[in-house]
């Protein structure tokens, strides 16, 4: 779940107290990752957006796990689906209806013994445009560029300069207003993570560090349209009106690299 005030929502950066946090953090999220499992599984023309979050509601309390959105300064669902031009936050009622064509990218988070996962991820809907097909791909390589980046004692600024340049090679719109952010104590820590940067400036990462890397993508500019602008009072979306695409996973800072805990195959998810 992203955010675009981080003097609200950041309190104190996550690094893992002890090797039982990590493991506990682990299974926050193995149960997230079958949760997107459940979900994509069940997204389908037709759904709507208020039985996709019931589904996955359910699904975390049945895996002992809280959906740590529901409730979170006033969010009033679980998941966040967003549709074609929202980028993020959007709401999940029964009157959002999946579309037969198009993209929806779904966020969550698990609160599991007091550890935080937190992923997104978006899907296409039935027949799309080539460019659009490109867009999700663009996006998804976009969040593992920054990945690939992740190190004890690496800046943040290597990790924003890595996502931004797979989005400018492509030609597609940075959302820049939106970043990632720490995790792992709670929803949001610091620090706040831009997906762009200068090479070897910001904040540096620590060993067993826990943080959200998120960018989000558009066939237009990037420029958004917050709350004050939607009737929801959530939903973020293009002011162009452009499509958008969101890829997320939660990732442990390593010594020699990274963990990335919510990148999971099925079978690792089984319990």
């Amino acid at each position: 779940m992203s955010t675009y005030n981080p003097k609200l929502y950041y309190y104190y950066m996550a690094i893992m107290k002890s090797q039982q946090d990590i493991e506990t953090l682990r299974h926050s999220s193995k149960i997230l990752r079958g949760c997107m499992y459940m979900l994509e599984d069940n997204l389908k023309p037709g759904v709507t957006a208020a039985e996709l979050d019931k589904l996955a509601i359910e699904y975390i309390r049945d895996h002992d796990g809280e959906p740590s959105f529901l409730g979170y300064n006033g969010f009033g669902h679980a998941l966040c689906t967003s549709i074609d031009n929202e980028v993020v936050h959007g709401v999940s009622t029964a009157d959002k209806i999946m579309p037969e064509n198009g993209l929806v990218s779904l966020d969550l988070g698990v609160d599991y013994q007091g550890l935080f996962s937190d992923m997104a991820m978006t899907f296409v809907m039935g027949e799309v445009d080539q460019q659009v097909q490109r867009l999700v791909d663009k996006t998804k390589e976009s969040l593992f560029a920054a990945v690939k980046t992740v190190k004890a004692g690496r800046k943040l600024g290597d990790l924003g300069n890595a996502a931004d340049q797979v989005a400018k090679a492509a030609g597609l719109g940075n959302v820049l207003e939106l970043g990632g952010h720490g995790v792992g104590y709670a929803v949001h820590e610091e620090p706040y993570i831009m997906h762009a940067g200068t090479p070897g400036k910001g904040k540096r990462l620590f060993e067993n560090q826990v943080i959200a890397i998120e960018p989000m993508l558009t066939l237009g500019k990037g420029e958004v349209a917050f709350d004050e602008s939607n009737e929801d009072g959530w939903t973020v979306r293009t002011i162009d009106g452009s499509l958008a695409a969101h890829w997320e996973h939660t990732v442990l800072v390593t010594k020699n690299g990274s963990e990335v805990l919510t990148d999971l195959t099925r079978e690792q998810c089984q319990m």
